[in-house]
C-alpha cells in the first residue's frame, strides 16, 4: 500500500517539504518509494479525496478532521503540524475593525480554525456577524469561505471594495503585500498565542498496514520542525539547507520564503506539535456552542494516537 498525502503549498505543511526526501532517504536508495504528495487547492478538494480514500493521508484543519471523525471516517490523528502562522491581510481603505462593517472576510473553510479565530475577533470587536440571528442590518459582517488560491484574485477585483480582509497561511497574500496592495492588520497569534491549525491525519487502515513506515515519517517530521524552528530563531549558515529546501517546496526565492516565516508568527517548536486533547476540545466547544458550526455531542475518544510523535520526541 502506498501512502498517499494530500496537503496546502503553504508554511502550515512545510514539515512536509522539508522531512519527504529524507524519508525516502532513510527507506534506502534501492526502494521504490510508498509516498505519493498530493498538492491540493482547496479544503474541499482534501475533504473529497480523504473521504472516497484518492488520498490516505493528509495534512489537515483539525476542525475538518474532528468533523470527518464524528461522521463516522476511520481516521487518527497523529501530530500538529505548526502552531499559529495566518495574518488578516487588509486592503489600503481599511484602517481598523470598524471599517469591516457591511462588508465581507474571506475564510479557507467553514470548519477551519482561521472562521473560528475571526468569529472570536469580530466578536471581540463587537461587530454583528451575517447569519448568527434575526434582524441582521447593513453593518454586518459576512464571513465567506474562499479557498486560499483565490483570496488575492477576489480581493485585487473587488472594485466595490466589498471585501474587508482575508485570513489564510503564507505564502497567500505575500506578492500583493510587498507591491503594496496590501497590509496585514494582524497575525494570528495575537488572538491566541501558539494556536493550532493543521494536523497530520491518516486512515486507520494505515496504521495496520504501514505502521513503521508512518513511524519513520513522524520522526521525519519532527526532526524537519526541530531543523526549522532552530533556523527561525538563529538563521545559522548551517541551517542553509532547510533554507532552500524551504523555498522550493513553497515556490518562492530565499528571500520570499524568510518574509513568510518571519511575519507570519507560525512556530514548529516540537513539543507543541504532540496532539493535545484539551486544545482540540476548546476548539470543538467554541465551534458548537459558540458558532454553531459543528454538530453537539461530537466524542473524540479513540481519535488521537499520540505515541507515534513520544517516541520520536524521546529520539531527537
Amino acid at each position: 500500500m502506498t501512502i498517499r498525502i494530500g496537503h496546502f503549498i503553504s508554511i502550515d505543511h512545510l514539515i512536509l517539504g522539508i522531512a519527504l526526501p529524507r524519508y525516502i532517504q532513510c527507506k534506502g536508495s534501492g526502494t521504490d518509494t510508498d509516498v505519493i504528495t498530493f498538492s491540493m487547492r482547496s479544503w474541499e478538494q482534501v475533504d473529497k479525496g480523504f473521504s472516497s480514500g484518492d488520498i490516505n493521508a493528509a495534512f489537515m484543519d483539525i476542525a475538518q478532521a474532528m468533523y470527518l471523525f464524528d461522521k463516522g471516517l476511520a481516521i487518527y490523528l497523529l501530530m500538529f503540524t505548526h502552531r499559529a502562522g495566518s495574518r488578516i491581510i487588509v486592503p489600503a481603505h481599511i484602517q481598523r475593525l470598524a471599517d469591516f462593517k457591511g462588508k465581507s472576510v474571506l475564510i479557507p473553510h467553514r470548519l477551519s480554525i482561521q472562521h473560528m479565530l475571526v468569529h472570536r475577533l469580530l466578536s471581540a470587536g463587537k461587530l454583528e456577524i451575517a447569519g448568527l440571528g434575526e434582524g441582521e442590518s447593513e453593518k454586518s459582517v459576512d464571513i465567506e469561505s474562499v479557498p486560499c488560491a483565490l483570496m488575492t484574485e477576489m480581493a485585487n477585483s473587488d472594485l466595490d471594495r466589498d471585501i474587508a480582509a482575508f485570513i489564510c497561511p503564507a505564502p497567500v497574500g505575500d506578492v500583493d503585500v510587498e507591491k503594496k496592495r496590501f497590509r496585514h492588520l494582524l497575525i494570528s497569534r495575537d488572538l491566541w498565542e501558539n494556536h493550532p491549525g493543521s494536523a497530520f491525519v491518516v486512515h486507520q487502515e494505515l496504521l495496520k498496514t504501514k505502521g513503521e513506515d508512518l513511524a519513520l515519517m513522524i520522526r521525519c517530521l519532527l526532526d524537519s520542525a526541530r531543523q526549522l524552528d532552530h533556523y527561525m530563531s538563529s538563521q545559522d549558515a548551517v541551517e542553509k539547507e532547510i533554507e532552500s529546501m524551504s523555498a522550493s517546496f513553497l515556490g518562492l526565492s530565499v528571500n520570499q520564503t524568510q518574509m513568510a516565516l518571519e511575519t507570519s508568527g507560525i512556530t514548529y517548536c516540537p513539543k507543541l506539535l504532540v496532539p493535545d486533547m484539551e486544545i482540540l476540545n476548546i476548539v470543538l466547544d467554541y465551534m458548537c456552542t459558540t458558532m454553531a458550526v459543528m454538530p453537539a455531542g461530537i466524542d473524540l475518544d479513540g481519535f488521537i494516537r499520540p505515541e507515534f510523535i513520544h517516541t520520536a520526541l524521546s529520539e531527537i
